[in-house]
């Protein structure tokens, strides 16, 4: 017997939470969790944290279940944005500004980290691969804006262009991206 589609196990996994089915949180912790966590972990650079940040990520998911839109975006991307959120904010608090040294941009361009790669399994969407595939301006916005939590008006400031023009590569990032996962999905 085959093992289902990552479609149709995103599908049940859906189905579940909708039902209210407790049990469906371990299996998506089992398919996004690790994934989730290189994610965070990138964005807040730290690990506990970003455990933390996972944790509140599925407190989450189970108590808004209710608004998850499946036209919207796929469930991993709902928790994505979600824990993206969450450390957003938290890297925007004041605790945390008088606690950290951000990382310069000169570092962050061209990392690569394996240890992220290995927490990818099959099941689910490899972010990583997708971003390294754009061009390497909208990558760079793209890595600023999810990966480091910057707001776009942050991206200008500190690299001297018009809003605009961070808004426009970030844009046809999506765009591309939106293409990119059409190609893989189809």
């Amino acid at each position: 017997m085959s093992s289902p589609s990552p479609q149709a196990r995103t599908h049940a996994f859906v189905e579940r939470l909708r039902a209210g089915e407790t049990s469906v949180m371990a299996d998506i912790y089992d398919d996004y969790g690790a994934t989730l966590f290189g994610i965070l972990s990138r964005i807040v650079r730290d690990d506990s944290l970003a455990e933390d940040l996972v944790q509140e990520t599925f407190v989450r998911v189970w108590t808004q279940r209710s608004t998850y839109d499946t036209r919207k975006g796929t469930l991993f991307t709902w928790m994505l944005n979600i824990g993206r959120n969450l450390a957003i904010d938290m890297l925007r608090s004041s605790a945390y500004k008088a606690s950290s040294n951000n990382q310069s941009v000169d570092e962050l361009v061209g990392i690569h980290e394996p240890e992220a790669d290995t927490a990818v399994v099959p099941e689910t969407i490899d972010v990583r691969d997708h971003v390294d595939r754009l061009p390497n301006d909208q990558r760079l916005i793209v890595e600023l804006t999810y990966f480091r939590g910057l707001t776009q008006s942050e991206i200008a400031d500190q690299f001297g262009i018009p809003l605009g023009t961070v808004k426009s590569r970030l844009r046809l990032a999506m765009n591309a991206l939106r293409a990119i996962y059409a190609e893989v999905n189809s």
